[in-house]
């Protein structure tokens, strides 16, 4: 494993899909410099890399991460979160089949976020909730009636056909698939909080508290690094 020195891009309004990789970086035990909680400047930033070959590979959107020691930067949540993955040893066992199934999971959380994403914003996705408020709510009403049974559902069945539900997502270690399902439960939680308790998965919930009771994950949720949910679309 190289030795790295890591800085985690992604807006500073609220935690949001940058929550994803502080996690990978939290459980792994790594440093990082998280510009998200800049008081001053780090929006800026974040905008001088989006698109720009003259900081290495050209990248999308945020959330990105960059080794400052050797310029490599990468962005999407899911292609952060596996090479992660492999970096700090939280890759699923179980073989190409089994790692096939975590990327198609990783796959379907990302699915989640931009469902509640398009949800919150139906009209335009550069204005704000408040700003289509009407149209917004209705979407709202729907997805939690509709999407977030549908992929807690998924999210059950997978962890289910497991060890029986009792353990990770795959094999018999936390892999960063198990990080990605746990901080959605977290914000189906904060945001969907009725959804969420009328939801019959009492394994999958037990599962995002065995995962909140990990050293690391817990005192990282109890520092003031954790950063309170936004209030909207799971931001």
């Amino acid at each position: 494993m190289a030795d790295r020195d890591w800085k985690l891009l992604y807006w500073t309004q609220f935690p949001g899909r940058g929550e994803f990789v502080r996690l990978m970086f939290e459980e792994a035990g790594v440093s990082y410099e998280d510009v998200g909680r800049r008081s001053e400047g780090g929006d800026a930033e974040v905008v001088s890399y989006l698109f720009s070959a003259d900081r290495g590979h050209p990248v999308m959107a945020p959330p990105m991460i960059e080794d400052k020691k050797s310029g490599f930067i990468l962005c999407q949540t899911p292609a952060i979160l596996e090479f992660l993955g492999k970096e700090y040893g939280m890759w699923p066992e179980g073989g190409r089949e089994a790692e096939a199934h975590a990327s198609q999971l990783n796959a379907a959380v990302a699915d989640y976020f931009t469902d509640c994403n398009y949800a919150f914003h139906p009209l335009d996705m550069r204005k704000s909730y408040d700003e289509q408020k009407e149209e917004a709510d209705v979407r709202v009403a729907g997805f939690a009636e509709r999407r977030v049974p549908k992929f807690m559902k998924y999210f059950g069945a997978v962890l289910n056909a497991n060890n029986r539900g009792d353990g990770f997502m795959f094999g018999t270690k936390l892999s960063y698939v198990d990080l990605a399902v746990f901080h959605s439960l977290r914000a189906t939680e904060f945001q969907f909080p009725e959804a969420y308790r009328a939801a019959e998965t009492p394994k999958l919930k037990a599962f995002k508290e065995r995962i909140a009771q990990r050293p690391k994950i817990s005192a990282y949720l109890s520092s003031d690094r954790a950063r309170p949910f936004g209030g909207h679309s799971f931001m």
